[in-house]
C-alpha cells in the first residue's frame, strides 16, 4: 500500500495473537507488560486479562507483573494463549502495609508482620469471617464462639496481658481503628445470652489483603488498644481498565462435629427423671438429632472500572444463615461504594467510601442454665419418647392461650422444654450501620505530602426479647415476660499525616507526623418486666411497672475520647541497615481529673539485612536479623476517674460509689521486648520467619477490700505484672515442576504465661496500711474456678472438692454406703491450665493446569478442659460411660465394686468431684480442605472466568481426648476458656463455592 508520503510500508508474516493472563486461582490480572523480544513492538497492557498483539512466528514475548515470576513464551502459531502467573518468592523488597496504613519495605521492618491474602478467608466462609483466621498466622489464637451463628470471635495474640482489661485484638481498616463491640463474653452458669461483635459486619469478599501485627511494637503507632495486637484490613478499591464484574456464592452446610457420648441402653424408672433402671430401653432417641442442618448462604457481586484519573468499586453482598440450634440465624446485607479521584496534575488524590449494612440475628444461645435447650435434650429420661416434647406447646382452656407442655419440672437446672425455649423465648438484634470514610493526599514534592482522613462509623440497634406465658417462673410472669432496647454505637475518627521520604546519598529517611482524634460514644434506653394485662401481647404499655418482677426502665451510655499526636522515623543506610523510632502521646478521657491525663510511649528497631552486608553461602538467599522494643500504654477502665450514680431497680434508689475516690493511677503498661530473623533458602525455594518475643504487662489495676470505718469499702490500687514469653515460626516452601505446582506452609508458635505479681505489701496513701492480694478469683461453675495466683498463669483451673482419702492415700469406702464420699478442700486443688502451650497449622496448595487442592491440618498442644456437661450427665446415667459402668456390674476400687448410680451421684453433678472430668486439650484435626475447577476460558471465548470448588472444614479430628471441642469456647471474654457446661458443640460443614469474573 502507498501513503501520502509515498512510501511503502509492508508487514510480513505477522500474526493475531490473543490470550488471557491469570493468576493460579483464575482471576484475571490487569496491567500486565507483555514485551516481544528484538522488536521495537515495546510494551503492551492488557485489559482484564486479555491481550492482543502482533508477533511473528519465532518471536519470543515476556510477560511481566508485579510480584510474578516473567512468564518466557516462543510463538509457534496464531493458536489463543492462556498464561498462568506463579507467585515470584523472589521479590525481596516487597512493600506491606502497617500501622496508619502505610505501606513500608519489609526488609526495614523491625518486627514481625504476617500477611493474609483474601483467598485465605474466602475458600471456607464463616458468617463471621475472622473464623477463618484460625491456624493460618503465628501466635494468634482464635476461638469461634460456641454461640451459634452471627457469634463474636475472641482473638488473642501473644497470651492474655491483662487482668481486668480486654485482651482481645485491635480491628483497623484502611488505617483507621474501628469500633468492634464485642458483645461475646459471657459469666458463669447462670449467664444471659450473647450477641455479636461489629467486625463481623464487613463483607468478606470485599477484603483485598489483611496484615496481622502481633507485637507492640508493630502497634504502636495505634495507642492504647495496641498492646493487644492489631489486625488490619486493607479493602479493594477501584481497578483501571474495562468494567469488571465478579459474581460469587458460597454455600455450606454444617452438623454437629463432636459430641458427647450417650447411651440407649438402660431406662428410666417410672416417674424419675433420671436413667438408672436396670432395666433395657426401647428408646433409639439420639441428642444429635435435636440438631437442624445448619445453612451458610453468602453471595456477593462486585463491580469494578476506572480509568486513569478515576476508579470505582461496587459491591452488594447477602449472608443468610441458620444455626444448628432450632430458629437461630443471622441475616446480613452489605452495600459498599469506593471511589478514587487524581486531579492537580495527579498532584492531589481524594478517597471516598461508603459502607451500610442490614444485619439481624436472632436466638443465639450462652452455655450454663438459663435458657438452654440443650440441658433437657441431653439428660432427657432414655425410657421416655423424645416425640412428646418436639409438641411443645398445648391449649389451655382456662387461660384460652398456648401454654408450655412439660412435665418434668426444672430439675434445680432452670430446665425448660427444649423447644419452648427455642420458640417461645425468643431474643434477637436488627442493626442498621452506616461507615463513610473519606481520605485526601496531596503531594507538596516528589518526597513530601500531607494527607487527612475523616471516619464516620454509627450503629442503631434494636434488641428485644419475648417470653411467652408458661414460661418458668424464674424468667417471666404469669402473662409472660418483654423486653425492648435501642442502642446507638457511635466513632468519629480523624487523622492528619505529613509523610517524608527521601535519600541522601547512601541514606535514606522516611518520617511520618500527625495527630488524630477519636471519639466514640454508647446510648442505650429501653423497657423491661412481666405482662399485666394481655398474655403474649409485647407492648411497653402492657408491661407492669408496679408490681411486676424486674419490671423497670433501662438506660445506659458512655462517651470516651481519645486525642493524640505521633512521629515515626525510619533511618536506612545503603539499603541493608534501618533504625526506626517510633512515639505517641495520647490524651484518654479515661484520666480525666487524675494526676496523668496524658501518657507518652515509644518504639525502637533495628533491622539489618545480613545477606546485603557480608557474603554468605549459596543455601542462603536472603537473611535478614531484626530486633526492637516498645512500651505501650492502656488508659484505666472508664468512669473510674470521675464519681456516678447508678440506679438501682431493687431497691427502686440511687447507688452512691462504694470506692475512695482515686489517688494517683497510671495507665496499664506494656514493655515488649521482640527480635527475630527472616531468611530464603535455596535460591528462594524455602522462606522462614522466626521471631522471640517477651512481654511485661504492669500497673494492673485492682479494686481492694478496705475497713469499713473508712465510710467506703474499697478502693482501687494499681500493682500486678503479667509476662508472656515465646517464640513463633512461619515457614513457606514454594515449588513448580512444569504444570504442577506446590505451596506449602507451617506456622508454630508457643506462649509461657506467668503472672510474676499480683498485689504485694501495696501501701495505701492515705492511711498507710499495707495490702496483699494472695489470689484473685474469676468466677467459675459449680466446685471449680479459674483462680489467679502469683507464679500461676492466667488460665489456672482448680476445683473445691475431691475424694475422701486413707492414711495411706487410697480412696476411701464407706463402709456404711459402700459409697465414695466427697469432701470440701480447704484449699482449692489447681488441676491445670486452660491456655494452650503452642499452636500448629500446616497448609498445603497443590495445581495442576486449572484442578487445585488444599487443605489445612491444625493442632492445639497442652492445656486442660474441664466438662461439666460430662459430670451432669454422669449423674443422670445417660452417658455412655454409665452404661459401661452397669454393664461390668459397677465401678471397681479396693478389690471391690461400687454401685455406679451411688458412685456417679457423688462424682457427677455440677458440684461433684469436677477432678475426675479434667482433659488433656491436646488436638489435632483436618481443618479445612477444598478441591476446585478452573473451567477452560476458550469455552467462553476468554471472556468469562468461572471457578468451582467443593469446600469443607472441620472434616476429620484426627486426636481428642476430651468429649467436646477444645478449641470452642463460650465466652470471648478473658476468662471461662476451657469450660464446658452444656454448650453447644462445634460444626462439621461441607459446601460448595461458584466464583464467576467476566
Amino acid at each position: 500500500s502507498q501513503n501520502d508520503n509515498n512510501k511503502l510500508s509492508i508487514q510480513q508474516d505477522k500474526l493475531n495473537i490473543t490470550g488471557n493472563v491469570s493468576d493460579v486461582n483464575g482471576d484475571a490480572l490487569i496491567g500486565v507488560s507483555i514485551q516481544i523480544e528484538g522488536t521495537t513492538s515495546g510494551t503492551v497492557s492488557n485489559i482484564d486479562g486479555d491481550f492482543n498483539i502482533q508477533a511473528s512466528t519465532g518471536d519470543i514475548i515476556k510477560v511481566m507483573y508485579i510480584g510474578y515470576s516473567t512468564q518466557t513464551i516462543t510463538i509457534k502459531n496464531n493458536s489463543p494463549l492462556r498464561i498462568v502467573m506463579q507467585e515470584d518468592n523472589k521479590v525481596l523488597d516487597e512493600l506491606v502495609v502497617t500501622a496508619l496504613g502505610i505501606k513500608r519495605s519489609q526488609k526495614a521492618l523491625s518486627y514481625n508482620v504476617q500477611e493474609v491474602k483474601a483467598d485465605e478467608i474466602t475458600t471456607v466462609k464463616d458468617a463471621n469471617f475472622m473464623n477463618s483466621l484460625a491456624g493460618k498466622v503465628a501466635g494468634v489464637n482464635i476461638n469461634a464462639s460456641s454461640s451459634g451463628v452471627g457469634g463474636a470471635t475472641r482473638v488473642v495474640m501473644r497470651g492474655t496481658k491483662s487482668i481486668s482489661a480486654n485482651n482481645n485484638a485491635l480491628y483497623v481498616v484502611d488505617g483507621v481503628p474501628i469500633l468492634n463491640t464485642n458483645n461475646g463474653a459471657t459469666q458463669g452458669q447462670y449467664s444471659t445470652q450473647p450477641k455479636g461483635e461489629g467486625i463481623s459486619d464487613i463483607n468478606p469478599d470485599d477484603i483485598e489483603s489483611m496484615s496481622v501485627l502481633s507485637g507492640p511494637a508493630a502497634a504502636a503507632l495505634y495507642g492504647s488498644n495496641a498492646a493487644q495486637g492489631v489486625i488490619l484490613i486493607t479493602t479493594k478499591k477501584g481497578q483501571e481498565g474495562k468494567v469488571k464484574v465478579s459474581i460469587s456464592n458460597s454455600s455450606t452446610f454444617s452438623k454437629p462435629f463432636i459430641m458427647p457420648k450417650f447411651q440407649n441402653r438402660y431406662a428410666n424408672r417410672v416417674g424419675e427423671f433420671k436413667s438408672w433402671s436396670n432395666e433395657a430401653s426401647n428408646n433409639d432417641f439420639e441428642p444429635e438429632n435435636f440438631f437442624n442442618t445448619g445453612t451458610n448462604i453468602q453471595n456477593t457481586i462486585t463491580l469494578s472500572m476506572g480509568n486513569t484519573k478515576n476508579q470505582t468499586y461496587l459491591s452488594v453482598g447477602t449472608t443468610n444463615a441458620d444455626g444448628m440450634i432450632v430458629d437461630n440465624s443471622y441475616n446480613r446485607y452489605n452495600f459498599t461504594f469506593r471511589n478514587t479521584t487524581s486531579f492537580l496534575q495527579d498532584k492531589m488524590k481524594l478517597d471516598v467510601g461508603m459502607n451500610y449494612i442490614i444485619q439481624n440475628d436472632e436466638n443465639m444461645m450462652a452455655q450454663g442454665e438459663y435458657y438452654n435447650p440443650l440441658i433437657a435434650t441431653y439428660l432427657y429420661p432414655r425410657g421416655e419418647n423424645f416425640d412428646a416434647v418436639r409438641l411443645y406447646e398445648e391449649y389451655d382452656e382456662g387461660r384460652q392461650i398456648n401454654v408450655q407442655r412439660w412435665g418434668w419440672g426444672t430439675q434445680g437446672l432452670s430446665m425448660q422444654n427444649p423447644y419452648w425455649i427455642a420458640k417461645r423465648n425468643n431474643y434477637g438484634t436488627k442493626k442498621d450501620r452506616y461507615m463513610m470514610n473519606a481520605g485526601l493526599t496531596y503531594d507538596i514534592n516528589d518526597w513530601l505530602n500531607v494527607a487527612g482522613r475523616v471516619r464516620l462509623d454509627n450503629a442503631n440497634s434494636d434488641y428485644e426479647r419475648k417470653n411467652y406465658a408458661s414460661t418458668a417462673e424464674l424468667f417471666s410472669g404469669p402473662k409472660g415476660f418483654y423486653s425492648a432496647q435501642k442502642s446507638n454505637d457511635k466513632q468519629i475518627y480523624s487523622d492528619v499525616i505529613a509523610t517524608l521520604d527521601k535519600r541522601f546519598n547512601d541514606f535514606s529517611l522516611n518520617a511520618n507526623l500527625g495527630a488524630s482524634i477519636s471519639h466514640m460514644s454508647y446510648d442505650m434506653a429501653g423497657f423491661q418486666g412481666a405482662l399485666k394485662d394481655m398474655p403474649n401481647v409485647f407492648n411497653y404499655y402492657n408491661i407492669d411497672f408496679k408490681t411486676g418482677r424486674d419490671s423497670y426502665p433501662l438506660q445506659e451510655g458512655w462517651n470516651e475520647e481519645v486525642q493524640s499526636v505521633f512521629l515515626s522515623t525510619e533511618l536506612g543506610w545503603k539499603s541493608m541497615l534501618y533504625l526506626t523510632l517510633t512515639g505517641r502521646n495520647d490524651w484518654a478521657s479515661a484520666l480525666a481529673q487524675t494526676e496523668q491525663s496524658s501518657f507518652f510511649y515509644p518504639s525502637v528497631g533495628l533491622s539489618g539485612v545480613i545477606s546485603e552486608m557480608v557474603k554468605l553461602p549459596d543455601a542462603i538467599s536472603y537473611l535478614k536479623l531484626r530486633g526492637s522494643f516498645a512500651s505501650v500504654g492502656s488508659a484505666i477502665s472508664r468512669g473510674l476517674s470521675q464519681p456516678r450514680y447508678k440506679w438501682d431497680p431493687a431497691t427502686g434508689k440511687w447507688a452512691t460509689n462504694t470506692f475512695r475516690p482515686l489517688g494517683k493511677l497510671y495507665p496499664e503498661r506494656t514493655n515488649s521486648w521482640e527480635a527475630g530473623l527472616s531468611t530464603r533458602l535455596f535460591n528462594n525455594l524455602i522462606n522462614l520467619e522466626m521471631t522471640w518475643y517477651k512481654s511485661n504487662t504492669e500497673n494492673q489495676t485492682f479494686q481492694v477490700p478496705i475497713s469499713a470505718s473508712s465510710g467506703y469499702t474499697s478502693m482501687f490500687a494499681q500493682s500486678g505484672n503479667v509476662e508472656n514469653q515465646g517464640a513463633e515460626f512461619a515457614l513457606g516452601i514454594n515449588q513448580k515442576w512444569n504444570e504442577f505446582a506446590w505451596t506449602g506452609n507451617v506456622v508454630f508458635s508457643f506462649n509461657n504465661n506467668k503472672i510474676v505479681e499480683l498485689l504485694d505489701n501495696y501501701e495505701d496513701p492515705a492511711t498507710g496500711d499495707l495490702y496483699t492480694l494472695k489470689q484473685i478469683g474469676q468466677g467459675g461453675f459449680g466446685a471449680s474456678e479459674i483462680i489467679l495466683k502469683k507464679g500461676g498463669s492466667m488460665g489456672d483451673l482448680y476445683v473445691k472438692r475431691a475424694l475422701k482419702r486413707d492414711q495411706e492415700g487410697n480412696i476411701w469406702i464407706d463402709p456404711a454406703t459402700n459409697n465414695v464420699v466427697a469432701e470440701s478442700l480447704t484449699t482449692p486443688e489447681k488441676v491445670g491450665s486452660v491456655l494452650p502451650k503452642s499452636n500448629l497449622g500446616f497448609r498445603n496448595s497443590l495445581s495442576w493446569k486449572g484442578l487445585s487442592l488444599n487443605f489445612m491440618l491444625s493442632a492445639r498442644f497442652g492445656g486442660v478442659v474441664m466438662s461439666h456437661t460430662q459430670a451432669i450427665m454422669d449423674e443422670y446415667g445417660v452417658s455412655e460411660i454409665t452404661a459401661i459402668a452397669r454393664d461390668n456390674g459397677g465401678i471397681p476400687f479396693n478389690n471391690g465394686m461400687v454401685d455406679a448410680e451411688n458412685y456417679y451421684g457423688v462424682v457427677g453433678s455440677k458440684d461433684g468431684v469436677l477432678s475426675q472430668y479434667v482433659y488433656n486439650a491436646t488436638n489435632v484435626r483436618l481443618q479445612e480442605a477444598s478441591i476446585g475447577y478452573r473451567l477452560p476460558s476458550e469455552l467462553f471465548n476468554n471472556k468469562v472466568n468461572v471457578n468451582l470448588s467443593l469446600v469443607g472444614r472441620n472434616l476429620w479430628m484426627i486426636y481428642n481426648k476430651a468429649p467436646f471441642d477444645p478449641e470452642m469456647t463460650a465466652s470471648t471474654g478473658t476468662y471461662f476458656q476451657g469450660m464446658d457446661y452444656f454448650m453447644q458443640p462445634s460444626q462439621r460443614s461441607f459446601g460448595f463455592n461458584v466464583n464467576v469474573q467476566f
